[in-house]
């Protein structure tokens, strides 16, 4: 029993360390073309670019190894480099369309820093600087959850106020409505829970970003409570400010 005990101990040490030297590169993408609002990133909000406020949150967490911004533009680049962030590289333009997938710019970041700082990358804690309303116990959670179980992704989800069960409905080739999802419930509560993602917060794993999986088998859901916010358009904007000062996020 005493050398299970021991063989057990030794193992749950083994077990901590590897946990404790899993390498996380916090990602901030933040390209200079925007559509909905010009220079997003740049955009003054209470004095402060846009960007400031992801930057600052990514690094808190001392879980993160290193900060690093993935731009095509050198003025956001200073800018990331004056608030704290690293910027390793100029991402390349090819990589900087409106077409380009996060998966295919996160691969590039994540080549790009096993080559410059010599070391393999365990996971990127991929940050969107244009969904800048993060409650910081729930990020930490999400981490923690990556780093002890080791999945393929874990995504902050929230409950969906309209559900594909009951109150969403498609148009069929007949020009009918039907619901999204066949079901036979009476009212929204008995339907089965749907969630939206949110983009505050992806974590995934090396593997899920070099084979290019956005929502991979491992994917742990995580859902958040928080005020969320997606800026696409100049109301969203005002949205965030104003939550600024009503002085709930510092």
């Amino acid at each position: 029993m005493c050398s299970f005990l021991l063989r057990k101990k030794k193992m749950d040490k083994r077990q901590i360390k590897k946990e404790k030297n899993s390498i996380l590169f916090g990602v901030i993408p933040a390209r200079s073309g925007s559509k909905g609002i010009k220079n997003k990133n740049l955009r003054t909000v209470l004095s402060k670019p846009l960007i400031y406020y992801t930057i600052k949150e990514a690094l808190s967490y001392k879980e993160i190894f290193k900060t690093i911004v993935t731009t095509d533009s050198l003025e956001i680049a200073d800018l990331a480099k004056k608030y704290g962030a690293e910027v390793p590289f100029i991402r390349p333009k090819k990589l900087a369309k409106d077409n380009t997938s996060m998966l295919e710019v996160l691969k590039h970041a994540l080549l790009k820093c096993e080559q410059i700082y010599s070391q393999k990358i365990d996971g990127i804690v991929l940050f969107d600087p244009t969904s800048p309303l993060r409650e910081k116990t729930e990020i930490k959670q999400m981490i923690n959850v990556f780093l002890k179980k080791k999945p393929d992704l874990v995504i902050a989800v929230s409950k969906c106020r309209r559900n594909p069960y009951f109150n969403m409905v498609k148009i069929n080739k007949m020009g009918y409505a039907q619901l999204v999802l066949k079901g036979n419930y009476s009212q929204r509560q008995d339907a089965p829970p749907i969630f939206d993602i949110t983009n505050n917060c992806w974590t995934f794993s090396r593997k899920a970003i070099l084979k290019g999986l956005r929502i991979p088998r491992r994917t742990i859901p995580y859902e958040i409570n928080s005020p969320y916010v997606d800026i696409d358009k100049e109301v969203d904007l005002k949205f965030f400010e104003l939550f600024l000062k009503s002085g709930e996020k510092a």
